[in-house]
This record gives C-alpha cells, structure tokens and sequence, in this order.
C-alpha cells in the first residue's frame, strides 16, 4: 500500500467521521466548515487512484471508508430534507396574506394557506 494513498484515505475517514457526528447533532454550521477539507481529501484520494501505479487501502481501511461514506449520504440527505422543510415554513410564513375576507361557494371561507404549526426534533 502506498503511504500516501493509505494516509490520504485515513484523512478522508476522519474527515467524514467529524462530518457525520456535525450532521448527527444537526450541527450544520460545523459540517459545512468541514466541506474545504473534505473535497481537499477526495480530490488527493483521486488523484492517487487515478495514478498510473497499482495501489490498494487496506481491507479494514475501505471497509471504514464505506461504512463512513454510506451514513454520510444517509445523513446528508436527511439535512437536506430537513432543510427544506424548514425553507418551506418560512416560505409560507413571510408570504403575503389575502387582502380582504375571502368566500367560497355557498357562504365558507377560502382555505388558508398559511403553513400549519410544526415542531423539529433534533431526535432521529
């Protein structure tokens, strides 16, 4: 195994560790500052691979890359959708409400499109 390959692998685990536990904690802030550090660990991974040169991580090592990348996407894709949801309320709360009383057919009221209460939970 080449020892840079095996240590920008390891780099690119701790970094994704460290982005997983932000993301975890729905710490969005502290995943994002790890982005720079993150895309500077994949584009070295891929350059090594990339190289002409046979090289191989380890078994334990792509096993621990795998498992960190796999819970990586699930987590992200969680903060996305809870990113949207919450875009999506704010949306709906700053948006203008209809000038005078509305009616529908015979005698109700138009439904209200303002956004319904909602509670986050940092529980998953």
């Amino acid at each position: 195994m080449s020892n840079d390959l095996g240590n920008t692998a390891v780099r690119l685990a701790e970094v994704l560790a460290r982005e997983n536990d932000a993301l975890r904690r729905l710490d969005f802030s502290a995943a994002v500052a790890l982005v720079p550090d993150k895309e500077a660990a994949l584009t070295g991974l891929a350059r090594l691979v990339a190289s002409p040169r046979t090289m191989e991580v380890s078994p334990a090592l792509g096993q621990r890359l795998g498992g960190l990348a796999f819970e990586n996407q699930m987590l992200l894709e969680r903060a996305i959708a809870v990113q949207t949801r919450i875009v999506r309320i704010v949306a709906r709360a700053g948006a203008p409400s209809h000038v005078g009383t509305r009616y529908s057919a015979p005698g109700g009221r138009a439904p209200s499109h303002r956004a319904a209460p909602a509670a986050l939970s940092t529980r998953v």
